[in-house]
Parts: C-alpha cells; structure tokens; sequence
C-alpha cells in the first residue's frame, strides 16, 4: 500500500513541473526562435525596401507640339534658327541648350556651344556628338535629316514664327512648352511676354498720338530694297508712326520709276547691309529730308527678325524717330 501512494504521488509531481515548464514557454520564447519570428508589418517594409519604388509622375511631360511628342524634360537641345537661339537666351533658357546652328552671329553666352550646321544643312553627326534629346527648327529640316533624327530617337519641333509682334507670345509659348512642359511652359512664356507686349502697347499708343506721321521706309539696300508692307518690318514702321512709302508693296520691290520723287522725311537702315554715312553720301538720298535733318536711324535687323527682346527696343527707338514721347 505504502508503494501505490508513494508511486501516486511522484506521478503527481511530474505531471506539475509538465504544467510549469508549459507555462514558461507561452509567456517566454527562447531566443532562437522569438529572434527569427517576424510580423506582417516587418516583412513589409523589407519589401518595401528591396523593390524599386516608381519614379514620380512629372505634370509636365510628356507634351505636344504640334505632331511631335516630347516625353520627357529636355535638357540638351539644339537649335537650328537663330531667332530659336536669341529667345531661349532671352528668357534665361541658354543652359538648355547644347548646340546651336552655324550662323555669322551667335547669341552672346553660346559661342562655345558645338556648331550643328543650319535647317537647309543640318549636321547631323554633330547634332549626335552633342548629345541632343531635342531639335527645334523654324524652317522644315530635309527628309533625309528628318529620317536619321527619328532613327536616333530624337524629337523634332518645327515651330511656327509669326510676321507680325502680335503674334509673338503664341511663338514664345511654344519654346516654353517644348522645354519647360505642358503646365510650366505657359506660365513662364507669359511671365516673359506679358511686360514685352506691355512695352509694345505704349509705343502704338504714343505712335497714334503724333499729330503727324513722317513719310518714311526700312532699306536693306540701296536704293530701293525696301520693306514693304506684307514684312514684319513694314508693319513695324506702321505702328510705331512712320507712314511706310512701301506700304502698297509686296517682297520687298519698290518701284523703280518712284526713285526720283521718293522724299523720305526718316529712314531707317539695316546694318547688317548698309550704314548711316552710306546713305548721307548717295546721291539719290543725300538731299533729301531724312539725310538733311539727320533722321536716319541704324538698327540691326536680325533684332527685328528673330523677334525677341530686341524688337521692342527697336521698336522703341523707331517710334522716337517719328517724333513719339515715351515714358
């Protein structure tokens, strides 16, 4: 009897170490396994930081320009017109470019910028060495220059250049979208446009003031290569007060048979081809008003070309030859 009880109660006091030895492993894991035992939360943000995340969307590209798709932000672009080249610089946009066209005179800061031939002869391996994400012409490119550009896989915009200073600010939005996107590049084209535009108003106004507009012409040459009225510089002289004498004329042909009675009270000359002293001592110009008094005023024409900044300050400069006050 004594062993049964005694059996009994060893039998009792296994079963209760059991207990306790179970109930140490529900409040405490041993190390090796609580330390190898990860939650959802853990095995997510591993997940999370293995995976590569998703570049953020960009609002402004890709963006249309006309039948060219640009998809995303350029950074090294060429460009192929001058006046392309002028307005970037003008709107703080040089960095953006890294070759320019092969012209006589380069936009002060792109000098050292490589040379890319021009829109009849583009270089096309020097548009490559460049390293160009995007072209931007005026006039069309060749087919052929067209062909390879798309083959490499480098957009082409062919914009749209008024004739007329109205028309300018849809011109600059176009260079601010191609390089600056569909929500960015409107914004900063009016930031640049809208003072321009508001100087140009005060020069037509201060034009239709004058209680007379001096008779007057814009000579590329001698004697009578002069602006006539479907040219933006015939335009230019209308409406900044000078009654333009080649105003009923196309293509720059004035009449040669008017040589003679022709009496210019101003006259303004494009440097490029002709200057100041050259006029004065034609014969044809010497004594005729503008040369008398003095009223002959030299200006660049590419300023009034490429239809950047320049223009409104040749505009300005025009005006105040036909006797304008400006502020």
């Amino acid at each position: 009897m004594k062993g049964k009880k005694l059996w009994f109660l060893c039998l009792i006091a296994l079963c209760l170490a059991a207990i306790g030895l179970s109930a140490c492993g529900l409040l405490q894991e041993p190390a090796s396994l609580s330390g190898s035992r990860k939650g959802p939360s853990s095995t997510a943000e591993e997940k999370s930081e293995s995976e590569p995340q998703p570049e953020p969307e960009d609002p402004d590209f890709p963006v249309m320009i006309g039948e060219t798709e640009i998809l995303s932000r350029p950074e090294r672009a060429v460009a192929l017109n001058p006046s392309v080249a002028e307005i970037l610089c003008d709107m703080g946009l040089a960095a953006k470019l890294s070759g320019v066209g092969t012209w006589e005179n380069t936009p002060a800061g792109l000098e050292g910028l490589p040379r890319c031939g021009s829109e009849v002869l583009p270089d096309i391996p020097a548009i490559l060495e460049a390293k160009a994400d995007l072209v931007l012409a005026v006039t069309p490119l060749p087919e052929t220059a067209r062909e390879q550009l798309q083959q490499a896989g480098i957009p082409l915009v062919s914009l749209q250049k008024p004739d007329t200073v109205e028309g300018l600010p849809g011109y600059y939005t176009q260079l601010a979208l191609a390089l600056l996107g569909r929500e960015s590049g409107p914004a900063a084209a009016e930031a640049f446009y809208a003072p321009l535009m508001a100087r140009y108003a005060a020069v037509v106004a201060a034009a239709e003031e004058l209680p007379e507009h001096p008779l007057g012409a814009f000579a590329a040459f001698l004697p009578l290569t002069l602006a006539t009225g479907d040219c933006l510089q015939g335009r230019l002289l209308t409406a900044c007060g000078i009654e333009n004498a080649a105003e009923e004329y196309t293509d720059w042909q004035y009449p040669p048979e008017l040589l003679i009675p022709f009496e210019p009270q101003v006259l303004v000359v494009d440097t490029r081809t002709l200057t100041v002293e050259e006029v004065n001592a034609h014969p044809n110009y010497q004594t005729t008003p503008c040369a008398v008094n003095g009223r002959i005023l030299g200006i660049d024409g590419s300023a009034i070309e490429n239809g950047g900044i320049r223009l409104f300050e040749a505009a300005e400069e025009m005006a105040r030859l036909a006797g304008a006050q400006l502020p």
